[in-house]
């Protein structure tokens, strides 16, 4: 199911082209987990993880907070883009006017 609504959201561009692999890996990832569950109790044996089913939940949460951290960069240079973007306009609009008033000033003194 998860693996339908990603390549849904990728055709719709939705989802960016960056996150979809990673969320392709992730889907297709679970479904190997889901499919083959020796591989769980595998991996939970080398870990030495008494209780297997905690693994692909202790997985999912660290896949979470990586989407998480990626996401908080994301919006921290985006806000700090748009912090940029309304200085430099400030700033032109400043220019423009000071330009603007030295322009009448020129105007008025050739009456």
């Amino acid at each position: 199911m998860l693996l339908l609504v990603t390549v849904q959201l990728i055709r719709k561009r939705k989802l960016r082209e960056e996150y979809a692999l990673l969320w392709l890996i992730a889907t297709v990832a679970i479904a190997i987990l889901s499919i083959f569950g020796g591989i769980v109790n595998a991996l939970a044996l080398f870990l030495n993880i008494s209780y297997s089913p905690t693994l692909p939940l202790v997985a999912g949460l660290i896949f979470a907070l990586i989407v998480l951290l990626s996401q908080s960069v994301v919006l921290s240079n985006q806000a700090n883009n748009g912090r940029d973007l309304a200085q430099q306009v400030a700033l032109l609009e400043y220019r423009l006017r000071e330009l603007e008033s030295q322009n009448q000033d020129l105007g008025k003194q050739e009456d």
